[in-house]
């Protein structure tokens, strides 16, 4: 067990945030233990004040030094014994180049507050002679996700654990940010969201869309019906685009994270940029962190660096500045990048996107190391991948492949785990892309080196492991090899029920998961018993899961109901089928699919009216779904000789 020590520093001003921040460790070294690490959180108040011999700041200032994280916070003032802290544990950092990681934290003011000249000037200090960017929040939840986020990026450091790879354990849904299924912020409290123009139209278009569906049905007129489904595909394609901005908002809150605590300089042009996105301002962060500037401050990088190379005495540190440099303008390309995808106003952002992530990896490759390089090749094939330009990043995975097959060659324990993940993702891109056999011959590979990694360290890796079985279990089923798929998923389900028995609240999502894939595939094998007892377990997973965060779950649930009652469909069990499909409805009445069960539990039952009412409501939208599933039904022998009629007048009214 790795103990991790979080010490905290602030003025007496802020002692709601620090009990605020005190609770959060708390709630984070629950989910961590099972994990393999303790945090703890220390506070000067939390300390005896009996009469040592020493000055009392000294012991406080031994304990930061000692600590693996130090936090400072600042609001107004400018404590002369929380600055001493910082000190304290810069100065430790700079010694060992390990410990204490060291942020500052300001809250934001509010009306008619000012800031201390103490501050200002340590502020100033701070950014012109550290190169340190602070944190700056105005909710507790803005806190609680930049610290959270940080954690997540430096545990593998102070494990001292080389074969812990840095994890992005994240989930964006429904605007609720979750660590390992708890819900740690929520978008609306966010200022880079709740203050973004898009973001708000898209909030404000879905609520009025809302109201006007829900007024337009209260009227019970039938001929309204074809308006309703008009606003309700409107609204399906606005919640899409809403999920879509979401995550990328998410996604550069999480690049301006890690930018503050990578230990590059921060420039004046990256402060603005960072200071645009926390006021939702995309499109002023595009405009600051322009090409042009970025390509001139990198030619002036490489010009030192080739300086530094013709000095024999002096030369290292002017290599070393330039070095850093370019690091730093490489980040301000993938900054640039991933505001311009938040952009939904340029017409051309994804087009400028690419030009800015080529302009960055080249800059890389001609100053940096290959592993820097891979990294950079690396997330810019996720993101070639994520926006289905299959062929570009198949050439960036490629050339990210040979490069950690080469550094694996000669260091496998520290290579080897980058090399899985890559290996996954070439085959989730050839699986995308019907290229199966190449799928299948990347994901045994991946199998292979995480059957290695889990020998050496199974708590780290066993979740890695499991996962790579789902996707064979998944490329088995897809392309009929059932028995295969079968022992894939049994296999995953088995490490998931594993650990689930240890750390439920982190493993039982994955549980319940495996058991509604393995359901489904018995389920398509017509082994409906096996399947009904799996997909009535991950039901009960994810009903318990959703009580307690029905925000980050219900999602999961209704996809449950939805899996559920098509089980009860296939068994001509109707109205096991209909009460799954109204509890899926109940839960979000917005996914739509699930409308495809209800009306067909209904027809099947005789209910021809009720059954049209939904027929007609979302034809435009499901038709094809609809049609579908009667195909499948007859195929099953599962339509009742008296609907048959019923069935084929449905089937004629979707067809016109």
């Amino acid at each position: 067990m790795k103990n991790i020590t979080v010490f905290l520093a602030s003025s007496d001003e802020l002692k709601n945030d620090r009990n605020s921040f005190h609770s959060l460790v708390a709630s984070l070294d629950e989910i961590f233990e099972p994990r393999g690490y303790r945090i703890r959180c220390r506070r000067w108040e939390d300390f005896s004040a009996f009469c040592t011999g020493t000055r009392t700041q000294d012991d406080y200032n031994r304990i930061v030094r000692a600590s693996d994280i130090c936090i400072c916070m600042f609001h107004r003032k400018a404590g002369e014994y929380t600055i001493e802290e910082f000190n304290q544990a810069l100065d430790e950092y700079v010694k060992n180049q390990s410990h204490p990681k060291t942020f500052v934290y300001i809250r934001a003011l509010i009306e008619g507050e000012m800031e201390d000249e103490a501050l200002k000037r340590f502020k100033e200090d701070l950014f012109d002679r550290v190169g340190h960017y602070w944190c700056n929040y105005a909710t507790d939840d803005a806190m609680k996700l930049h610290f959270v986020m940080q954690l997540e990026r430096i545990i593998p450091s102070v494990s001292g654990n080389a074969s812990v790879t840095e994890g992005n354990h994240f989930k964006i849904e429904n605007g609720v940010v979750s660590l390992y299924g708890h819900k740690i912020a929520e978008l609306d409290n966010l200022s880079f969201a709740a203050e973004n123009p898009e973001y708000l139209s898209l909030k404000e278009s879905i609520a009025r869309l809302n109201t006007e569906i829900a007024r337009l049905r209260a009227t019970g007129v039938a001929e309204l019906q074809p308006m309703i489904d008009e606003k309700q595909a409107e609204l399906y394609k606005k919640r899409e685009s809403l999920n879509r901005l979401e995550s990328q908002l998410f996604d550069l809150a999480l690049s301006i994270n890690k930018l503050i605590g990578s230990g590059t300089p921060v420039s004046e042009r990256k402060r603005l940029a960072i200071e645009m996105f926390e006021r939702g301002n995309s499109k002023g962060v595009v405009e600051i962190l322009n090409e042009k500037d970025i390509a001139a401050d990198a030619a002036q990088a490489r010009k030192e660096i080739e300086q530094g190379k013709l000095l024999v005495d002096s030369g290292r540190s002017l290599i070393e500045a330039g070095l850093q440099k370019t690091r730093s303008l490489a980040e301000e390309y993938v900054l640039r990048v991933k505001a311009l995808m938040t952009d939904y106003a340029e017409p051309r952002r994804f087009e400028l996107a690419c030009h800015a992530y080529e302009q960055g990896i080249e800059l890389v490759r001609a100053n940096l190391s290959e592993e820097e390089l891979a990294k950079s090749l690396f997330e810019y094939g996720c993101f070639l991948q994520a926006n289905k330009r299959y062929d570009l990043a198949e050439v960036r995975y490629r050339e990210n492949l040979d490069i950690y097959q080469r550094l694996a060659a000669i260091s496998p324990q520290v290579y080897e785990p980058d090399l899985a993940m890559v290996q996954n993702n070439l085959g989730t891109l050839y699986e995308d892309t019907r290229r199966y056999g190449e799928s299948e011959e990347m994901f045994l590979s991946v199998m292979e080196i995480r059957r290695r990694l889990v020998a050496a360290n199974p708590q780290v890796y066993e979740p890695d492991l499991a996962g790579i079985q789902n996707n064979l279990g998944i490329l088995y089923k897809d392309t009929q090899r059932y028995e295969d798929s079968e022992k894939m998923y049994l296999s995953a389900m088995e490490i998931y029920r594993r650990l689930a028995a240890v750390n439920p609240q982190v493993y039982e999502p994955d549980l319940a998961m495996a058991q509604s894939n393995l359901g489904t595939l018995y389920k398509d094998t017509r082994r409906y018993e096996d399947s009904e007892k799996l997909c009535l377990s991950a039901m009960e997973i994810r009903r318990r899961l959703a009580a307690a965060n029905p925000q980050v779950y219900e999602p999961y649930l209704v996809r449950a109901c939805n899996n559920l009652s098509f089980l009860f469909l296939a068994q001509g069990n109707f109205e096991e089928a209909e009460r799954y499909a109204r509890e899926g409805a109940k839960y979000d009445s917005t996914h739509h699919t699930i409308y495809t069960n209800l009306a067909a539990s209904l027809l099947l039952q005789g209910r021809y009216a009720e059954a049209e009412e939904i027929y007609l409501r979302y034809k435009e939208e499901l038709k094809e779904d609809f049609l579908s599933d009667f195909e499948d039904f007859y195929q099953r022998g599962i339509i009742p000789p008296e609907r048959e009629d019923d069935v084929e007048r449905i089937k004629k009214l979707l067809s016109k």
